[in-house]
C-alpha cells in the first residue's frame, strides 16, 4: 500500500514537473535562438542567453568612439548617408583597419593628400570618396593624433 502511495504521487510529480518544461527551437540562421514555455509564450533569447560572445569581440573604447564619430560625419552627407551607414554598420573593423593603415602611411612619411590621391584612383562612387575624406580625417584624430 505504502509502494502504491509512493508511486501515485511520483506521477503526479512528474507530471506536474513537466508542465513547467522550456522547449528551444533552432531557427533560421541569422536569428540565435529563442524559447517557448509551456504557456506558449515566445521568449527571445538571442541577445542575452544564445548570444555567441566568442564570435563577438568587443571593441576597444577607442574604436566605439571613431565609429560613432564616423557615423555623425557620415550623417551630414544626405546624398551618400544611407551608403556610409550600412557599410560602417556591415564591417566597422574594415573601416578602423583603413584609419589603422592611413595612420601607417602617414608614419612612413606618405602625406595626407598623396593618400587621398591614391585612394581616389579606385573611387567611382561618390560614396567612395566621402567615405576616404571621413576616415582619413578621424584616422589622424583617433588612431595617430601627434602625427602632423
Amino acid at each position: 500500500m505504502n509502494f502504491r502511495l509512493n508511486a501515485t504521487i511520483a506521477a503526479a510529480a512528474i507530471s506536474l514537473v513537466s508542465g513547467f518544461q522550456f522547449q528551444a527551437f533552432a531557427s533560421e540562421p541569422g536569428y540565435l535562438c529563442f524559447v517557448t514555455t509551456g504557456t506558449g509564450e515566445v521568449l527571445d533569447l538571442s541577445q542575452d542567453l544564445c548570444a555567441d560572445k566568442a564570435t563577438k569581440p568587443s571593441m576597444a573604447a577607442l574604436d566605439k568612439a571613431f565609429i560613432e564619430a564616423y557615423k555623425s560625419q557620415a550623417m551630414q552627407h544626405a546624398d551618400v548617408r544611407d551608403n556610409l551607414l550600412t557599410q560602417i554598420q556591415q564591417s566597422p573593423e574594415a573601416t578602423i583597419a583603413t584609419a589603422k593603415g592611413v595612420c601607417n602611411d602617414l608614419e612612413a612619411g606618405i602625406s595626407l593628400e598623396e593618400i587621398q590621391e591614391d585612394q581616389s584612383e579606385g573611387h567611382e562612387a561618390k560614396a567612395d570618396e566621402v567615405n576616404s575624406k571621413i576616415v582619413n580625417q578621424l584616422a589622424k584624430q583617433y588612431y595617430c593624433p601627434g602625427i602632423q
